[in-house]
């Protein structure tokens, strides 16, 4: 899913959770807003790793072709096609998160946030018929990638 999907679900989801819990007020509004946006950090950050290049447009422009690529495969080549990994879109970063909700609202902002985002993406994924392992654990995957080089 590209990012201006993100920005505008995720902005009815900040609104719609405004409305229903007026406490978390427009710091909370903003928090999940942007979460649920900035999650997609780790895509850049893999990019960096394995580009060696900071340019954050090419970086925009890689994943986009990438995207298009995919797009044109038929539903059953998707399937079969593996995600890079996303140290954030794992369910380690949603454990990470709710532990440290413990201790300040901010991170129950934050998983908020990261939750919305993986059920846009989990969504996308399921309609566009893509495999799984862009959501779930990271671990192997991340594992997988460092043991290439």
């Amino acid at each position: 899913m590209f990012p201006k999907s993100h920005i505008f679900f995720g902005l009815i989801f900040s609104l719609l959770m405004i409305l229903l819990s007026p406490k978390i007020g427009l710091i909370g509004f903003f928090i999940i807003w942007v979460s649920s946006i900035f999650i997609d950090v780790d895509h850049y950050i893999y990019y960096v790793w394995k580009k060696r290049d900071l340019n954050l447009k090419r970086a925009f422009d890689y994943f986009a072709e990438a995207s298009k690529k995919a797009m044109k495969l038929p539903r059953s080549e998707r399937w079969k096609k593996r995600a890079n990994p996303c140290i954030f879109h794992g369910i380690e970063a949603i454990i990470l998160l709710i532990f440290l909700s413990f201790f300040h609202v901010f991170f129950l902002y934050i998983l908020l946030g990261f939750i919305f985002h993986e059920f846009l993406d989990f969504l996308h994924i399921l309609y566009y018929g893509f495999n799984f392992n862009h959501i779930g654990s990271q671990t192997l995957n991340i594992l997988r990638l460092i043991s290439k080089k």
